[in-house]
Order: structure tokens, then C-alpha cells, then sequence
């Protein structure tokens, strides 16, 4: 049998041209985070990004499709990210939950845009393999394989309500108060009886 052929290591100019891009692209994906946490998401714009960083419009098109792009790239690290958090929590679905409720609250520009919460929207269609990631480690949890597990659902929507209730200042700023109110309403859907899926998926 043929071994496979290896993969020749990319030149030093190669290299140092990836480089320059991740940091350009990190530079500008900095640049529109400081501007959202400044003036929201909405202020977000190709060109006012170039006034902050210093460039030409097209700067930032060299690197970014549009501003579209730039959000897109946002959700998607943010729904890793917050999965990953999850994962490395613990192994019950409280302690999942809890960590996804820190996430919300710790970064709170993030998890905005994550959600459509900012005034700007991402199509959800566009980051399903990342937002999966987040059922996935409640599945996992709860020992379960089935996606479509009503208790996936209903401790994802438990701990994202509480988020954006917090977010819009209709729940009290007290961190250790949240927790307690998700992790009471965690035990009580753990404590309900599954419900039967209706109709056909």
C-alpha cells in the first residue's frame, strides 16, 4: 500500500503572510468590539472601523466581506466559546447551566450579538453547527442522544431567559440571586417528567 504523500510545511513567506493576516483580522475584530462596547452594535460599520484603526475602507474588506462577516465571526467564537465553558464546568446539567449563565454575564457584548439582542441579527442558519455545540453538551449531561430532547430546550431557554432579562435590567444586578433561580429551576425541569414530542419532526 502507498503511504499517503506528506504535506509540504508552507514556505517562510507563507507563513509570515498568514500571520500578518490573523493579526490584521484579529486587529479589526478588536477594533469592533471596543466600538460595540462603546456605542453598540448597530454603530458597527466598515467605515467607521477604518476611521478607529487607522486605515482605508478597503483595509477591512481585505479581510472581511462586510460588516455581516465581521458579526458572523463574533457568533460563531462566541457559541464555541461559551460550549467549550460549558464542557469544562462539570458534568451535571446545573453546573452547565451555571457556567452558561456566567458566560452571559461576564460577557455581555458577546452574548448580545450572539442573540440578536444588540439590535443587529446574524442568520441563525449561518452558525447552526456552532449554536448545536451548546444542545450538544446539555445532551451530555443529561445522558441523552436525541437532539430534539424537550429538556435540552427547556434548560437552554431557562438559562438564556434569565440572561436577557438581566441584560435588559428586569432582574435584579446580583449575580449569586441568578444562580439560585437557575439552579431552582434547573432541579425542577429535571424533576418534570419528560414530555411527549407532538406531531412529526
Amino acid at each position: 500500500m502507498t503511504p499517503p504523500p506528506q504535506q509540504r510545511e508552507p514556505s517562510p513567506s507563507r507563513q509570515r503572510r498568514e500571520r500578518e493576516r490573523a493579526a490584521a483580522r484579529t486587529e479589526i475584530l478588536q477594533a469592533a468590539r471596543d466600538l460595540a462596547r462603546a456605542e453598540g452594535w448597530e454603530a458597527v460599520s466598515m467605515r467607521r472601523l477604518a476611521d478607529r484603526i487607522g486605515y482605508s475602507a478597503n483595509y477591512a474588506y481585505r479581510y472581511f466581506k462586510g460588516r455581516d462577516d465581521i458579526l458572523l465571526a463574533f457568533v460563531r467564537d462566541g457559541f464555541l466559546r461559551l460550549a467549550a465553558s460549558m464542557r469544562s464546568s462539570g458534568t451535571s446539567a446545573r453546573e452547565a447551566a451555571a457556567a452558561y449563565l456566567d458566560f452571559a454575564l461576564d460577557e455581555p457584548d458577546l452574548y448580545q450579538v450572539m442573540y440578536g439582542l444588540g439590535g443587529v441579527r446574524v442568520s441563525a442558519a449561518e452558525t447552526v453547527t456552532e449554536g448545536g455545540a451548546v444542545g450538544a453538551v446539555i445532551a451530555d449531561t443529561l445522558g441523552i442522544t436525541d437532539p430534539y430532547d424537550d429538556r435540552i430546550a427547556r434548560i437552554w431557554a431557562t438559562a438564556h431567559g434569565l440572561a436577557a432579562l438581566h441584560s435588559i435590567r428586569k432582574l435584579p444586578d446580583d449575580r449569586a440571586h441568578l444562580h439560585r433561580l437557575l439552579a431552582a429551576s434547573v432541579e425542577d425541569l429535571l424533576r418534570t417528567p419528560r414530555q411527549p414530542q407532538g406531531g412529526a419532526r
